[in-house]
């Protein structure tokens, strides 16, 4: 049938996203799971989805240039129109007649074959003319935004912080489809006997370069493994494991970690801890369901003996704990995730400039509630995975004005890379080793 073809399931699921403002990677998921493709369609639908969701600036840039009036098109017409400029720009395989007869099928099938006229010379006039020439666009971060599908306030702000050619260079592989990533748990294996069980599975499996108990592959899904079923690793992005490390805990220690679902950073801080020795962490989060999602990681790791959860909302620790109750303290705070571009291309449209502007004030409140229940001589850390200053380095800097009873210490991530920037502010960009942007500071309490 025609409406299951997978461009069709495709262009049903943009729309989705688009109206509904889901995830992509979840609607994605869900489709998979309950539609009969065979593996080759599920390629396909994957490759279309995640790239129309990439570059879809760039596409509509071009289809725009054809229609008097763009923004009254219903919106499945506007992802067909996308999805079939992606094939025509980046899938050379498939042969344009191919295409554009499909898009042709599909508004058959939808509106009453309302809009068939419009897609098909709208698609024709794109094929003559070919892609636009953005060199036309005469302003410098105008044509970056454009040309690398990232909205124009966020490249305005990143130009700002960057200077235009780091901008440059980081959105020049913001498209590019990232690596999967595993954190090797220690408590139950060593990464090179991952390595050697894996090596047969995964394509160009390698030892991470910036964690000791990473492994990173240019493509497929560690979850689906048995290592992973029997708790061996867990999926992590590479930039995420340099967080517990730089908390420097030590087995008999007292750990909070203010904000912690799904729990990646939270079950890899557990494996320095000795339940022996009374070490122990206590998980943190508002929703009681996201709790469970760090439950069930412990007892799939085998972490659960010295964790305890928590459904709390971090602002008030006040009204549950004592003052230097903790040894650690993790605030992995809630941010606009722009480091996360790559993994999930739907959150640089899904954000808005008026968004960043709350959310230092959420993160400031954390950090301000958490420091009185560190011990005096213990360490906090301060985490993101953004790559704007106002959720990062200002908002240390705002907590450090207002206490002056911490200081900054050096990363010792950072550290162990020997990383040639900033150590007490450590800002890892998308182009840097090709992980996820990410964000941590380090901070002693001192009196």
């Amino acid at each position: 049938m025609q409406n299951k073809t997978p461009r069709y399931l495709a262009v049903n699921l943009l729309e989705s996203i688009e109206q509904q403002q889901r995830y992509a990677n979840l609607s994605l998921n869900h489709l998979l799971q309950h539609e009969r493709l065979s593996d080759v369609d599920k390629h396909l639908v994957t490759r279309l989805v995640y790239g129309t969701i990439q570059w879809q600036l760039r596409l509509d840039y071009n289809w725009r240039a054809f229609v008097k009036t763009p923004d009254n098109l219903p919106i499945w017409v506007q992802m067909l129109l996308r999805m079939s400029l992606y094939q025509l720009f980046f899938l050379d395989k498939v042969p344009a007649h191919a295409i554009l007869n499909e898009a042709n099928e599909i508004a058959k099938t939808r509106d009453h074959g309302r809009y068939v006229k419009l897609v098909n010379a709208v698609l024709r006039h794109v094929q003559r003319a070919g892609e636009q020439d953005y060199q036309q666009i005469a302003n410098d971060v105008e044509r970056l935004s454009i040309t690398s599908s990232v909205p124009l306030w966020l490249t305005q702000r990143l130009v700002e912080q960057y200077g235009f050619e780091r901008c440059k260079n980081m959105l020049a592989v913001v498209n590019q489809p990232p690596r999967a990533s595993a954190r090797v748990n220690t408590l139950k294996t060593n990464r090179d006997e991952m390595l050697d069980e894996l090596a047969t599975t995964f394509t160009d499996i390698k030892l991470s370069e910036v964690s000791s108990v990473g492994l990173t592959a240019a493509g497929g899904n560690f979850a689906q493994t048995t290592a992973f079923k029997n708790g061996e690793l867990t999926i992590q992005d590479e930039s995420s494991m340099l967080v517990a490390p730089s908390l420097q805990v030590e087995p008999q220690h007292q750990v909070l970690d203010a904000c912690s679902a799904p729990g990646g950073k939270t079950t890899h801080i557990a494996t320095y801890l000795d339940p022996e020795q009374g070490g122990s962490i206590t998980a943190l989060d508002i929703h009681q369901r996201k709790l469970k999602l760090v439950e069930d990681n412990a007892q799939r790791l085998g972490v659960d003996d010295r964790l305890t959860t928590l459904p709390l909302d971090a602002r008030k620790v006040d009204q549950t704990f004592a003052d230097e109750t903790f040894d650690r303290i993790l605030v992995d705070a809630p941010c606009s995730g722009l480091g996360l571009m790559r993994r999930k291309p739907e959150i640089r449209y899904a954000k808005q400039e008026q968004d960043i502007t709350r959310l230092p004030e959420i993160q400031g409140d954390i950090l301000a509630a958490s420091a009185a229940k560190l011990k005096v001589g213990g360490l906090m850390v301060y985490s993101t995975c953004t790559i704007l200053a106002a959720e990062n380095q200002e908002v240390v800097q705002n907590f450090l004005n207002n206490h002056t009873n911490f200081t900054l210490t050096k990363v010792k991530a950072a550290q162990d890379i020997n990383w040639a920037g900033d150590q007490e502010m450590f800002q890892l960009l998308l182009d840097d080793y090709q992980t996820d942007g990410f964000f941590i500071a380090c901070l002693k309490r001192i009196n």
